[in-house]
């Protein structure tokens, strides 16, 4: 009777075991990204996300952790320069420069940089609320959005009040209703502001002009 006793008694034991191992696993495991909303046209909030480590985050474009899955993020109107040069961004690197008053190839990847630096490390120390319509960049996996922090500015105003992208992509009404020619009237008047400051590109020394020829 004792051995049967002992035998049931590590049965369960060997079953909680089980349970508990499995709960485990189940918890620490690679769960897959659930895929985001189909774009409907209405904002959405996202409170409480979180950046994530990725090899791929920039200045304007990053991926961020919320409620139990990733998503990649790509900032409305601003466009960052490229944070390292290889063949197939050549092209924009060039765009890039010239638009900052004609910086070296080298000045624009350092630019590019600073940017992802910056973003980081806002969005590492500050809280922030994502405002996100879903809505896909070109045939990506990346969704348009604000970023908004709790001093009222949005991730956008902040490089480019530090001179860190130009104003180039895909613009939008805000999600508080301005239309998108307002806002984009906005950020060209804090650029003129970060230009005649000459912050970050904007201070950059420029390439001297070529010397015509005798």
């Amino acid at each position: 009777m004792k051995k049967r006793s002992n035998l049931s008694r590590n049965l369960w034991i060997l079953v909680w075991l089980s349970v508990g191992l499995i709960q485990a696993w189940d918890y620490f495991r690679d769960k897959p990204t659930p895929p985001a909303p189909e774009p409907d046209g209405h904002y959405v909030a996202l409170k409480h996300a979180r950046l994530v480590d990725d090899s791929g985050n920039d200045g304007d474009s990053f991926k961020i952790a919320h409620d139990g899955g990733e998503h990649v993020l790509r900032l409305y109107f601003v466009d960052c320069p490229e944070k390292r040069q290889y063949s197939l961004v050549n092209g924009r690197l060039k765009d890039q420069a010239g638009y900052f008053g004609g910086l070296s190839i080298p000045q624009t990847v350092s630019v590019g940089v600073e940017a992802k630096a910056f973003t980081e490390k806002l969005l590492n120390e500050q809280r922030f609320t994502i405002q996100t319509r879903w809505e896909r960049v070109y045939d990506s996996e990346r969704s348009y959005a604000v970023v908004r922090f709790a001093d009222g500015e949005d991730l956008a105003e902040k490089l480019v009040k530090a001179g860190l992208c130009r104003i180039h992509t895909k613009g939008t009404m805000m999600p508080d209703g301005q239309p998108e020619f307002d806002y984009e009237n906005h950020l060209r008047a804090l650029e003129r502001e970060a230009k005649a400051a000459k912050r970050g590109a904007w201070g950059k020394p420029k390439r001297a002009p070529p010397k015509p020829k005798p």
